[in-house]
Protein backbone atom coordinates (compact mmCIF):
# COMPACT_ATOMS: atom_id res chain seq x y z
CA UNK A 1 0.00 0.00 0.00
CA UNK A 2 0.75 3.37 -0.43
CA UNK A 3 2.08 5.78 1.97
CA UNK A 4 1.27 8.80 0.88
CA UNK A 5 -2.43 8.03 1.82
CA UNK A 6 -1.89 7.65 5.29
CA UNK A 7 -2.67 10.45 7.76
CA UNK A 8 -0.01 11.51 10.01
CA UNK A 9 -0.85 13.97 12.74
CA UNK A 10 1.28 16.52 11.04
CA UNK A 11 -1.36 15.76 8.38
CA UNK A 12 -4.36 16.13 10.95
CA UNK A 13 -3.23 19.33 12.19
CA UNK A 14 -3.09 21.20 9.67
CA UNK A 15 -6.28 19.99 8.45
CA UNK A 16 -7.84 20.77 11.84
CA UNK A 17 -6.04 24.23 11.60
CA UNK A 18 -7.63 25.15 8.16
CA UNK A 19 -11.07 24.34 9.37
CA UNK A 20 -10.50 26.21 12.26
CA UNK A 21 -9.48 29.14 10.69
CA UNK A 22 -12.41 29.06 8.10
CA UNK A 23 -14.83 28.37 10.47
CA UNK A 24 -13.76 31.46 13.00
CA UNK A 25 -13.86 33.87 9.48
CA UNK A 26 -17.01 32.33 8.51
CA UNK A 27 -19.25 33.42 11.85
CA UNK A 28 -21.92 35.71 11.28
CA UNK A 29 -23.80 37.94 13.98
CA UNK A 30 -27.36 38.44 14.15
CA UNK A 31 -30.33 37.42 14.73
CA UNK A 32 -30.77 33.72 15.92
CA UNK A 33 -32.32 31.99 12.80
CA UNK A 34 -30.41 33.91 9.89
CA UNK A 35 -26.90 34.16 11.67
CA UNK A 36 -26.89 30.69 11.41
CA UNK A 37 -28.09 30.17 8.36
CA UNK A 38 -25.43 32.55 6.81
CA UNK A 39 -22.33 30.94 8.66
CA UNK A 40 -23.52 27.66 7.22
CA UNK A 41 -23.79 29.31 3.78
CA UNK A 42 -20.37 30.54 3.90
CA UNK A 43 -18.88 27.23 4.90
CA UNK A 44 -20.41 25.81 1.97
CA UNK A 45 -19.46 28.06 0.11
CA UNK A 46 -16.15 28.01 1.14
CA UNK A 47 -15.75 24.47 0.91
CA UNK A 48 -17.35 24.42 -2.42
CA UNK A 49 -14.54 26.79 -3.72
CA UNK A 50 -11.80 24.91 -2.37
CA UNK A 51 -12.96 22.12 -4.43
CA UNK A 52 -13.99 23.36 -7.00
CA UNK A 53 -10.52 25.40 -7.59
CA UNK A 54 -8.40 22.30 -7.23
CA UNK A 55 -10.26 19.79 -9.36
CA UNK A 56 -9.97 22.63 -12.06
CA UNK A 57 -6.38 23.40 -11.11
CA UNK A 58 -6.33 19.05 -11.25
CA UNK A 59 -8.00 19.53 -14.47
CA UNK A 60 -5.71 22.02 -16.24
CA UNK A 61 -2.29 20.23 -14.89
CA UNK A 62 -3.21 16.93 -14.93
CA UNK A 63 -1.38 15.98 -18.34
CA UNK A 64 0.69 19.17 -18.51
CA UNK A 65 2.24 18.62 -15.29
CA UNK A 66 2.31 15.31 -14.78
CA UNK A 67 -0.40 16.26 -11.34
CA UNK A 68 -1.50 12.73 -9.79
CA UNK A 69 -2.28 13.66 -6.12
CA UNK A 70 -3.65 11.75 -3.72
CA UNK A 71 -6.95 12.30 -1.95
CA UNK A 72 -5.25 13.20 1.63
CA UNK A 73 -3.20 16.43 -1.00
CA UNK A 74 -6.58 16.87 -2.65
CA UNK A 75 -8.47 17.51 0.58
CA UNK A 76 -5.71 19.49 2.03
CA UNK A 77 -5.43 21.93 -0.83
CA UNK A 78 -9.36 22.32 -0.87
CA UNK A 79 -9.15 23.20 3.00
CA UNK A 80 -6.51 25.38 2.79
CA UNK A 81 -8.24 27.22 -0.15
CA UNK A 82 -11.47 27.70 2.02
CA UNK A 83 -9.24 28.88 4.50
CA UNK A 84 -7.68 31.47 1.86
CA UNK A 85 -11.17 32.53 0.86
CA UNK A 86 -12.80 33.16 3.95
CA UNK A 87 -10.04 35.30 5.53
CA UNK A 88 -10.20 37.41 1.97
CA UNK A 89 -13.89 37.85 2.61
CA UNK A 90 -13.24 38.66 5.75
CA UNK A 91 -11.02 41.41 4.77
CA UNK A 92 -13.31 42.90 2.09
CA UNK A 93 -15.96 43.40 4.52
CA UNK A 94 -13.60 45.38 7.04
CA UNK A 95 -13.08 47.41 3.94
CA UNK A 96 -16.39 47.65 2.98
CA UNK A 97 -17.03 48.68 6.05
CA UNK A 98 -14.33 51.15 6.70
CA UNK A 99 -14.72 52.49 4.10
CA UNK A 100 -18.71 52.89 4.60
CA UNK A 101 -20.08 51.37 1.61
CA UNK A 102 -21.04 48.05 4.03
CA UNK A 103 -24.45 47.64 4.11
CA UNK A 104 -25.59 46.93 7.04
Amino acid sequence: MDNTNKWTGRDVWHLAVMIFITVSFALRRGPFPDAEITTIRYLAAYILYGFITVFIFLGLGKKMLKLNPSRKQIIKWAFGLAAFFSVNQMIYEFFLAFTGQHVP
